[in-house]
């Protein structure tokens, strides 16, 4: 049986024990607030979120040194790492988890840009490694 999830009036949240010091939060966490903790909303989220900041070329997302060579390296060995960002998909948790945006300004660029949490954003393979290898933040 398949869920239906209501994604078109979302409200954007995030636990205060998931942001740091300089308000960054992992996109995975704010998918996971926003859903309640639903770990099969949030994976449903985060993978739509991912695609439009793809899309849209965000550059607010950044990643430690480590996380991006971890990253990196299991793109090389897999590249449905990119690839794969269907809801069902464990590679959304894995990109998600090691991409963290700095909150307020997150929710800005999808309000500005008009993130639609009922549409699906499919990037093009080539935006993808673009994006990741040239947008996103090493820090």
């Amino acid at each position: 049986m398949q869920t239906t999830i209501d994604f078109a009036n979302l409200e954007f949240s995030v636990e205060s024990t998931d942001v740091d010091e300089d308000q960054f939060v992992s996109i995975w966490n704010v998918a996971a607030s926003t859903m309640g903790g639903d770990a099969t909303q949030a994976r449903a989220l985060a993978s739509k979120i991912l695609g439009f900041l793809c899309k849209h070329r965000c550059s607010l997302v950044t990643s430690s040194p480590s996380d991006v060579k971890y990253l990196d390296e299991w793109f090389e060995r897999d590249n449905s790492l990119l690839y794969d960002w269907k809801p069902e998909s464990d590679k959304v948790d894995v990109v998600s988890q090691h991409a963290y945006v700095p909150f307020d300004l997150f929710r800005n660029f999808l309000l500005q840009h008009k993130f639609l949490g009922d549409k699906n954003y499919s990037p093009r393979r080539v935006d993808r490694v673009e994006w990741f290898t040239n947008d996103w933040n090493v820090g």
